[in-house]
């Protein structure tokens, strides 16, 4: 008997090939196929990535659509809520000016607006950094949209990475664009070398309940031992480090002795080190008692 044909994992193939290859009717009409996108399937239990979907998308089932909104964010590494992320949502986001306006299945959400500029990444065609803030604007709140700033202009951003001064003079530039005096305001938050959405967060808090705002991802170095140790909040004027731990940072060994090392070199040094969890920002009190008990005015605002 022959074996029966199956896809490779993770491929996103047309009907007619699937049907050419030898897959009965049935079989696609059954959960062994997703489709994904109109007249492309793939396999459900190991199911295409996002590039390659919306790829096939751009190049094949929708040409002339410009990859935008969440799904553009994802794809460049931005900092989402769970809910706006395509395995929850199984929805692709794309532009398209309106005389081109079509559906493209129910899975496809599909935006007419007037033309707007591109750029280029790994091969497929995405909406500028103006045009995708303003479009995350109208589902993101003001925390996570500055989050998404300051990834795009950090030190992890996608490449070509903008700059936080090209993102401001863009964003000054920009009119009439839905969602503009949010994105306006995130950049004016927006800060360059900061290395996660956490440190963000704890950036704004410490803004919001008065502290003096203090410099992100500072190195320093250890004369002695010749070490370089980066903080990811500090005051260097008052010697405070403010170092953000996630789950990892209590359960890897490694990560853990790190961290020890660093506290300790710290100390030698003269710093004080203030660590915070997730619990500390969903809960700051203790946290910001400990800062107020190092007992410096300095750290207020005047």
């Amino acid at each position: 008997m022959t074996p029966r044909w199956s896809p490779n994992p993770h491929s996103l193939l047309s009907r007619q090939t699937l049907l050419a290859e030898g897959v009965h009717p049935r079989r696609l009409a059954s959960s062994e196929f997703t489709e994904v996108i109109p007249g492309f399937c793939t396999p459900t239990e190991a199911r295409a990535g996002l590039h390659l979907i919306a790829r096939v998308l751009q190049r094949e089932a929708g040409p002339g659509t410009v990859i935008s909104h969440v799904t553009a964010a994802e794809l460049l590494v931005l900092p989402l809520p769970f809910a706006q992320r395509y395995e929850v949502l199984k929805t692709l986001h794309c532009t398209v000016p309106p005389s081109l306006r079509r559906r493209l299945g129910p899975r496809v959400t599909v935006h007419a607006r007037e033309p707007a500029p591109t750029r280029r990444w790994r091969g497929l065609t995405m909406s500028a950094p103006v045009r995708l803030l303003s479009d995350l604007a109208g589902v993101l709140t003001p925390l996570e949209l500055v989050q998404v700033c300051d990834t795009l202009v950090g030190p992890r951003a996608e490449r070509p990475r903008v700059s936080l001064r090209e993102l401001q003079i863009l964003v000054d530039r920009a009119s009439g664009t839905p969602g503009i005096k949010k994105v306006r305001q995130a950049v004016t938050q927006a800060r360059e070398l900061v290395d996660s959405p956490k440190e963000t967060e704890l950036r704004l808090l410490l803004l919001r309940e008065g502290f003096r705002e203090p410099q992100v991802n500072v190195w320093v170095r250890a004369p002695r031992t010749a070490e370089n140790f980066r903080l990811d909040l500090c005051y260097p004027w008052l010697k405070i480090a403010i170092e953000y731990d996630g789950d990892w940072h209590r359960t890897d060994r490694a990560r853990f002795r790190k961290d020890r090392r660093k506290d300790d070199v710290l100390h030698e040094l003269g710093w004080r080190v203030v660590r915070a969890t997730e619990d500390d920002l969903t809960s700051p009190s203790a946290f910001l008692g400990r800062l107020h008990h190092l007992g410096n005015p300095q750290l207020r605002r005047p």
